[in-house]
């Protein structure tokens, strides 16, 4: 589908009814799948719809930039691709970083966790090189890159677990400044 839908735009044949029929219908499969479009430099990809991942991408606190990989992270062509999955997730962590008090106040445990992975699982230091002083991790450097690949995966879900926490801990202010008037007029 995606190279159809591709090869119809550069051609600039996506108005013509030839083409039109099978753009549809391809809009249409991709629908009924649970896959949505996302764009980057004139490039469609089909991606499955995750609200999380959506919602994260949609974000204002996100650039532009970064919202395609959200959204494109669990592509097929993504698989197997650490190193991309790595940036993608290095730049969710810069991200959090100067949010990590926030974080702390909406999920301790998430926030834990999420930064042990950023500094342990080769992603923001050196954990695979024995001459890397200190930051050598000996169960990650003999980990098979499925199995990195595997928790590199789930250190993007936690982030995008996170960027909603601190969705939620915003929306909880307002939350309880509803409920303080609605109370306030009950009684």
């Amino acid at each position: 589908c995606e190279y159809i839908y591709n090869f119809a735009v550069r051609l600039g044949c996506f108005y013509t009814h030839d083409f039109s029929f099978y753009i549809s219908h391809i809009l249409k499969i991709i629908e009924s799948i649970g896959y949505t479009e996302s764009h980057e430099d004139s490039f469609t990809i089909f991606v499955p719809k995750d609200s999380a991942a959506i919602s994260v991408a949609e974000s204002e606190i996100i650039p532009q930039d970064l919202s395609y990989k959200i959204i494109s992270y669990n592509h097929h062509s993504m698989k197997g691709n650490l190193q991309e999955k790595k940036n993608t997730i290095l730049r969710l962590a810069d991200l959090l970083e100067p949010k990590r008090k926030e974080l702390e106040k909406a999920d301790k445990s998430l926030s834990s966790d999420l930064f042990y992975l950023f500094n342990n699982l080769n992603l923001r230091h050196n954990n695979i090189d024995p001459a890397s002083k200190g930051k050598y991790k000996k169960a990650v450097a003999d980990m098979a890159p499925e199995e990195l690949e595997q928790w590199y995966d789930e250190t993007y879900q936690m982030c995008l677990l996170a960027f909603m926490s601190l969705e939620q801990a915003d929306r909880k202010v307002k939350f309880d400044e509803l409920k303080q008037k609605i109370e306030a007029n009950s009684r």
